[in-house]
């Protein structure tokens, strides 16, 4: 698989994820995905992603243990966060990490949209004239 545009996303909400997977295939975004942070470390060792897209709270991590050791694989990853919680109730955590973007769910698909395109910019992968990663 052609990697170099390749967009992870890590969401155990299974109806979130399908919707998200919709929407990266709508739109043109070459994409895999996973629930777990065990899976998302699987997936960055065999493809090296740019972009993650993932859930702050996994059954077994949170977003800023796993943006850890995903970094130690693809220093240069750009990371959106996903999650329920308000910014100021992980902020304390994600400071320790870098990250593009975070979205308080329910997120509209407009907001969502324009962050996963700075993240693509941002991981240098894309033109600014395109639309996808």
């Amino acid at each position: 698989m052609h990697t170099e545009n390749l967009v992870l996303l890590v969401e155990d909400d299974a109806p979130l994820r399908r919707s998200l997977e919709k929407f990266f295939n709508t739109a043109g975004y070459p994409f895999q995905s996973c629930s777990t942070a065990a899976q998302a470390l699987n997936l960055v060792q065999a493809h090296a992603p740019r972009v993650v897209v993932l859930e702050y709270h996994l059954p077994d991590a949170n977003g800023c243990s796993l943006l850890k050791q995903l970094n130690l694989i693809v220093p240069e990853l750009t990371a959106i966060v996903l999650s329920e919680f308000d910014f100021h109730a992980v902020a304390c955590k994600l400071n320790r990490v870098k990250i593009q973007t975070f979205l308080q769910k329910p997120f509209d698909l407009i907001d969502f949209e324009s962050a996963l395109r700075s993240a693509c910019l941002e991981s240098g992968k894309i033109d600014r004239g395109l639309v996808s990663c």
